[in-house]
């Protein structure tokens, strides 16, 4: 599964986060910290929400920001914040905060096939939203489907 190659080590546990905003960023740190993005892209998902709304928000209690790839992805890549309390995305209370960072149209399609593929498990969903620690996490990813 690549799905948890490219989560590897990008993962972040919260308890509360304040505004959306915040959790773009926070959800993004780990690839912006590796040089995998640009703070540009971080203020590019930012300011595409607010001209466009909450359209990643992509089932209940997910959401999955993101932005084109010439507004500052360097590699393919993909992050997760998962917070305990949730974050408000318009009306929806959000827990998980997929970052997804492609650098092209083509190169993320793998990602988002196996992204998908998880997501449509929802006992997989309920271990992640109850997973205490990091490793935890990258457990049940790497089971995956």
């Amino acid at each position: 599964m690549m799905l948890d190659r490219v989560l590897k080590d990008n993962i972040t546990i919260m308890e509360k986060i304040e505004t959306w905003e915040e959790s773009i960023k926070i959800a993004a740190f780990p690839l912006l910290k590796k040089n995998k993005i640009r703070e540009s892209y971080i203020r590019a998902m930012i300011n595409d929400i607010k001209k466009m709304g909450f359209y990643i928000v992509i089932t209940d209690k997910i959401a999955m920001p993101h932005s084109r790839p010439e507004n500052g992805v360097e590699e393919t890549s993909m992050s997760l914040l998962k917070l305990d309390n949730p974050v408000k995305y318009g009306e929806q209370e959000i827990y998980l905060i997929f970052i997804l960072a492609a650098r092209d149209k083509e190169e993320h399609i793998g990602i988002l096939k196996d992204l998908s593929l998880f997501l449509d498990r929802d006992d997989k969903i309920e271990k992640i939203l109850n997973a205490g620690t990091t490793t935890e996490i990258e457990e049940i990813i790497k089971n995956g489907r």
